[in-house]
Parts: structure tokens; sequence; C-alpha cells
């Protein structure tokens, strides 16, 4: 069976600059995880694939929790009020951001965990 791997995150943007970031982030998982096609439009292709992973301060793969094999995103689910209420900033250009969103993701992993996988690993490490 293949793993599922959620994660929840919730961005509040405090200047124009947070809040183009943080459509621009919401838009980038929407976006890759739609069906793309040819230049034909005749075929589909597959969704970007993500690699997560978990680091330590000096950029290694992190010993004490799991390693995740590449994922495709299977959910983008954004809650525009995450407060309870509709609430949104100000503009001059008419954007009306959100006072904060709340973003939930669900991945898949696209090749099952093998016997094998773990013989590549050093012996003190959590591995898959």
């Amino acid at each position: 069976e293949l793993r599922t791997f959620a994660f929840t995150f919730r961005m509040s943007p405090r200047s124009k600059d947070d809040a183009y970031q943080v459509r621009s982030i919401i838009r980038f998982f929407k976006q890759g995880m739609s069906v793309k096609t040819t230049s034909s439009s005749i075929f589909l292709k597959s969704p970007h694939v993500f690699k997560i992973q978990y680091k330590t301060p000096g950029r290694e793969d992190h010993p004490s929790i799991n390693r995740i094999k590449i994922c495709a995103l299977v959910g983008c689910d954004v809650d525009y009020t995450p407060d309870g209420t509709y609430m949104t900033f100000n503009d001059s250009e008419g954007k009306h951001p959100m006072t904060s969103y709340g973003m939930s993701l669900r991945f898949s992993e696209i090749e099952p965990v093998y016997d094998q996988d773990y013989v590549k690993l050093p012996e003190d490490e959590i591995g898959y």
C-alpha cells in the first residue's frame, strides 16, 4: 500500500508583499497538482511530483524522522476563513487579500517502500 502524508499550514500575511507571497504559494501547489497536457492537447501528462525531506540544521537528512519517497500531491484544500469569519486587508490594487489562510496538503508516495530500501540506510536511522 502506498503511504500518504498530510501537512497543514497557517499563513497570515502582514504586508502587501506577504499577501502576494501567500497567494503565490497557494497557486504553486494548486497548479502543481493539476494534470498537464501535451502541446497538441491530445494526451495527458502527469502532475508534478515532490521530494519531501526533513533536514537537520546542518542540512543532512534527519536520522530521527522518517524518510519519504517521491510523492504526488493528491489534495490541496484552502480555508479562506480559518478564523471563522471573512476578513480582508484594504489595498490600493483591489486585490483584497485575506488576513489569514489555512492550507492542507495531502501527498501520496508513487512507489512502495521495499525491504531493500532499509538495507541502504545506516543502522541507527529510523528509515521509511
